[in-house]
């Protein structure tokens, strides 16, 4: 060790004694705050994986609680309408509990965390992803490197490479079904009878398909999307090169183009190490943009290499709408551009993608997506079944499943005990400043050059409305309560009764539009419909004529840690389940987040969407004929009202209840979109739980949620038809089922918190943000028609909250974002 180093902020196993410190409290306190739970230990089934979480962090028997482990299924049911009930879901649960509470010197968990991602490279990447992530803690204050943890990614990443030597991994596999075989008539299905039959045929595996050389590359599919491209294309005609068999495309391993080629050379088999390859060039562009004045240029110039190694055996780890099954064909570079801050460059990305095992058989896409639902389940797996990838392992000098340690359980522990010790200082220094327009809020805003400065036009709503004594509330809410529940049979609202209530609300309200006028305020508002982006890409494109081709679109940050923001999602996917199994018409249209490592990752973008901020700046400035947001509102979906209406009164309930429950702070214009649909979305989820912006001031810190006049006009007012019988009867449904399934929340938060509860700035507050989100799934009320006055009662304070109005003129006269 060198002179004047800091061995305290390494993690290195060199360290003194004397810095030997305890592990963080979170970690003890973690049977206490998971022992409620502790009932009906016994006859839990397979899919109740909660159940299973529970024992593994909480029982003294860890060979049962793994035991069940290997029962629950591994990947997701496509089926169910993404009702997760599966182990990748929680795999951010279980590495949290790998880490932070065995330090890695569980072996019997290892054993199954490898066995798991051994048959499942899906699974086996997200694990990787997981790991790196938490191999280091980076803050703006601080950075805590976990050598033992960096040490067992290596191993991992290595174990992993061996297991998948000699196959492409692609979603053509999840079959078992040969690219060479898939491209023969009648063989696909044929294989899917086959499979349909029970105890014919081994448990499905995603192991890959074995390497194939057989076709000649076609020289278009090499050189598109590349810097010759353009001048290859001058001299043909897009006719002539287009792609018109699917065979043409020979998916490779990509190869990265900022690795050492000596190294990648040293690697001719790089089947799992592919996709991690790709991903990590993709956030390395991130980093090297802040190094250059051009910075769109330089990306386009980045990505025009990363094509000539495309396309290739690589895929976006999201489950939404099934895109990880699909494989990159190319990186549309000039649709992407960067959106710099002071300090990082993160910028968009826009991918051609396409399936190839429905290529020949795109009838049948629905019953490949069958198959694919089917559970994988490690004690499915017979021991004596050899997949193609185990045959080449056994070739391998190593051919136990389990991870060979390099490093003792001694080295592990001391080493989570130093590096925990630097730990204290990054919880101590975490505060809510963060850098300007850090989220993604600005990727959805149209940027004006120039902004006129408006008088404030807020409409306030007639606070005698909620300014009631509380004993004539109370009795009003209560006839109420008594009302809703024959007025919203099963959770449904009453479509008859909306539709002849909405021309009423509309009739001589907003501007009628012109087809000419309505088409060009929606581009300008909504940017390039994402249906007519495909369509004029797709046109310039030599993969047109596949059948399966689409775009990925999505935002890709550097410098960001994002595993808060990924763990705030997956609350919210969480609430989104809660509400689908209840059958309530609430809609959360959120995105998915995937954290690629300690500082970097990606962000599905939401197409076909506006921040309020930039609808405001519109209004104002171009479109002055619209009086206010409702006006707009009313204008622009007048020729569907009624849908509009539905979208929006259904998500802002829903997000209403996201962030009361979850605290979630910042709700400025810049972080709420409008989609061209009617839906609100919310975006940028860095202040949730225990952390607030405003350094002291905290404007919405007593607001329950954000909820101003100038949304719930749109409803036609506080004393409007969609605000007193839909909103509120729906706000309060909606609070029943959370309540209801609050465990699902509660569990998700409890587990990280006992892990990440000094990683992570949601838990500054400690066990009290426990106990806070606790409460707020337990009003002390004693029967229904009271906690319909509650609910009510959180309505009305978050009605034109004046804390929630001053922080978004707080945020014009910091930021300008509009208001």
């Amino acid at each position: 060790m060198q002179k004047g180093e800091q061995p305290k902020t390494t993690g290195c196993l060199c360290f003194s004694r004397q810095n030997k410190s305890e592990f963080p409290k979170t970690f003890k306190k973690s049977n206490k705050i998971l022992k409620k739970y502790t009932k009906n230990n016994s006859d839990i089934s397979d899919d109740a994986i909660l159940e299973v979480m529970i024992r593994l962090y909480i029982s003294d028997n860890k060979t049962k609680a793994i035991e069940m482990l290997q029962r629950c299924r591994i990947n997701p049911n496509f089926q169910m309408n993404l009702i997760r009930n599966d182990l990748e879901y929680y795999i951010p649960q279980l590495i949290n509990f790998m880490v932070f509470h065995q330090q890695l010197q569980d072996d019997r968990l290892i054993e199954f965390i490898i066995k798991a991602s051994s048959i499942d490279f899906f699974f086996a990447h997200l694990v990787y992803f997981q790991l790196i992530s938490l191999s280091k803690i980076i803050s703006p204050n601080n950075k805590v490197e976990f050598k033992i943890v960096q040490q067992f990614v290596k191993e991992f990443e290595d174990k992993m490479t061996t297991n998948y030597q000699g196959n492409l991994l692609i979603a053509t596999q999840l079959l078992k079904i040969h690219l060479e075989d898939s491209f023969k008539d009648d063989v696909l299905v044929k294989s899917i009878m086959l499979s349909n039959k029970k105890d014919k045929q081994e448990q499905a595996v995603y192991q890959g398909s074995i390497r194939i050389k057989s076709w000649k590359q076609n020289e278009i599919v090499q050189i598109y999307g590349t810097e010759d491209w353009t001048d290859y294309i001058k001299e043909k005609n897009l006719e002539d090169c287009l792609v018109t068999k699917h065979e043409e495309i020979e998916l490779q391993d990509y190869v990265s183009i900022f690795q050492n080629k000596e190294d990648n050379n040293l690697q001719e088999d790089l089947a799992f190490q592919s996709n991690i390859n790709f991903w990590n060039d993709i956030t390395k562009i991130s980093e090297e943009l802040s190094k250059h004045q051009k910075k769109t240029e330089q990306l386009h110039r980045f990505l025009n290499k990363i094509n000539q190694n495309l396309p290739a055996a690589v895929y976006v780890p999201f489950v939404k709408n099934s895109v990880r099954n699909y494989a990159i064909l190319n990186v549309v570079s000039k649709e992407s551009r960067v959106f710099s801050t002071k300090m990082r460059s993160p910028y968009s990305l826009t991918l051609e993608i396409f399936r190839p095992e429905i290529e020949g058989h795109y009838n049948e896409q629905q019953l490949l997506d069958t198959q694919i639902s089917k559970p994988i389940k490690i004690n499915m797996i017979k021991s004596k079944s050899i997949s193609q990838s185990q045959i080449v392992m056994q070739n391998q000098s190593n051919t136990n499943i389990q991870l060979q340690r390099t490093f003792s359980i001694a080295d592990a522990e001391m080493s989570f005990h130093n590096e925990f010790q630097t730990m204290k200082q990054y919880e101590a220094k975490v505060d809510g400043s963060y850098e300007n327009n850090n989220g993604i809020g600005q990727f959805y805003r149209n940027r004006l050059e120039s902004n006129k400065n408006e008088s404030d036009t807020d409409e306030m709503v007639d606070q005698q409305q909620i300014k009631q004594p509380n004993q004539q509330l109370a009795f009003s809410l209560e006839d109420q309560y008594s009302q809703s529940q024959t007025q919203l049979q099963n959770s449904k609202m009453d479509q008859s009764t909306l539709n002849s209530r909405v021309s009423y609300l509309q009739n001589g309200k907003g501007v009628i539009l012109t087809e000419g006028e309505y088409l060009e305020i929606k581009k300008t508002i909504f940017g390039e419909n994402s249906t007519s982006q495909q369509e004029r890409i797709k046109k310039s494109s030599p993969f047109q004529k596949l059948k399966s081709w689409q775009l990925v679109h999505l935002i890709i940050k550097a410098g960001d840690n994002l595993k808060q923001e990924q763990f705030a999602l997956q609350l919210i996917c969480q609430f989104d389940q809660i509400f689908k199994k209840e059958g309530l018409p609430l809609q959360l249209r959120y995105y998915e987040v995937l954290s690629l490592g300690p500082d970097c990752g990606m962000i599905e973008m939401i197409k076909n969407a506006t921040t309020i901020d930039s609808l405001q700046k519109n209004l104002q400035t171009k479109y002055t004929q619209f009086s206010d947001f409702s006006d707009f509102f009313r204008s622009f979906f007048r020729d569907n009202i009624e849908q509009a209406l539905q979208n929006y009164v259904q998500s802002l309930v829903a997000y209403g209840l996201v962030c009361y429950f979850l605290q979630v702070k910042d709700r400025h214009n810049g972080n709420i979109l409008l989609d061209d649909q009617g839906h609100l979305i919310h975006i940028d989820f860095g202040f949730f739980l225990s952390i607030a912006p405003g350094k002291g001031m905290e404007f919405e810190g007593k607001v329950p949620f954000k909820l101003l006049s100038d949304y719930i006009k749109v409803l036609g007012g506080v004393k409007g038809y969609l605000f007193q019988d839909h909103f509120r009867k729906l706000f309060y449904k909606g609070f029943k089922a959370c309540q209801k399934h609050q465990k699902e929340i509660l569990l998700l938060v409890e587990m990280m918190y006992t892990g990440h509860g000094t990683t992570l700035p949601c838990f500054s507050k400690g066990e009290l943000a426990l106990k806070e989100l606790e409460d707020r799934f337990n009003p002390r009320v004693t029967s229904d028609a009271e906690l319909f006055v509650y609910v009510q009662g959180l309505i009305n304070k978050s009605l034109d909250n004046w804390r929630a109005k001053w922080y978004d003129k707080f945020q014009y006269f910091a930021q300008g974002i509009f208001y």
